[in-house]
């Protein structure tokens, strides 16, 4: 596994769709201009929401950079396609586009799948087309559920392997709900630090008191677990090189924690 895949994920880079504005994983930059390793990407960012009423709400988007690497400015390219779509940069010259919920209820699949992406550059000869594996859907982390974890008891996670996953780990990440936990005790801290984790992609871990103990009594936290893959590929003329990352990960709603 590369350097920047691994950048990405020992900064806590993942990106989860959770229902409270105040999810601080939402926070975090990607990579891009933040990181000199990585002048040119595109990512492909598939997510799950875990919850008891809404099982299967999925979350899928594009996002890309293409980054000078003498005066570090956002440049557009001539054109970005995924599966034969084509993405418009924004007004800052990057690239984002975020899957509807009916494009996604009519069948469009991306997990366990691979997606063709092609970058025009500098003219038509200046073109790379790449297929890239987006790993599989993580069902089934939490087998029931809960709305209270007990530290004390720990929990066990379940999810499905992937065969297909080059790096052979998922990151496991613990992060904290501040606001909503300091509206049920004002005692709480304003800021606990995430926990990661990176296990292997063998479908279960248990998540013992000592990691749950990062965080007290009375606190809402999440759980997210995701993989990705990583690859590049040079533009013939031009001669950038562009990262292609892709990430699937599942997350849950807020749990209370209890002793």
């Amino acid at each position: 596994m590369h350097k920047p895949l691994l950048l990405l994920f020992s900064a806590g880079c993942l990106i989860s769709c959770q229902k409270e504005a105040s999810n601080p994983v939402n926070n975090f930059t990607w990579f891009g201009t933040q990181n000199d390793a990585v002048y040119n990407y595109v990512l492909i960012n598939a997510n799950q929401v875990l919850s008891k009423t809404d099982s299967e709400e999925l979350h899928v988007g594009v996002s890309a950079a293409f980054i000078d690497s003498n005066n570090h400015q956002v440049t557009a390219v001539r054109a970005l396609s995924v599966n034969n779509l084509l993405i418009q940069p924004g007004q800052d010259s990057t690239y984002s586009y975020n899957y509807g919920s009916a494009e996604i209820n009519k069948g469009f699949q991306v997990f366990g799948t691979h997606v063709l992406i092609t970058i025009h550059g500098i003219n038509e000869a200046d073109t790379v087309s790449s297929s890239i594996y987006v790993p599989k859907q993580l069902t089934g982390i939490i087998t029931s559920f809960p709305d209270t974890l007990s530290v004390s008891k720990g929990l066990q996670l379940q999810w499905t392997p992937d065969n297909e996953n080059s790096w052979g780990h998922v990151m496991i990440q613990l992060y904290y709900f501040s606001t909503l936990s300091r509206k049920s005790d004002s005692t709480l801290p304003e800021k606990i630090s995430t926990v990661n984790l990176t296990v292997p992609d063998n479908g279960s871990y248990y998540l013992s008191k000592n990691e749950l103990g990062s965080f007290p009594c009375h606190a809402f936290i999440g759980i997210t677990i995701a993989r990705g893959t990583q690859t590049e590929a040079i533009l013939p003329l031009s001669r950038k090189r562009v990262y292609y990352f892709s990430s699937a990960s599942l997350s849950t709603q807020p749990v209370n924690l209890a002793q």
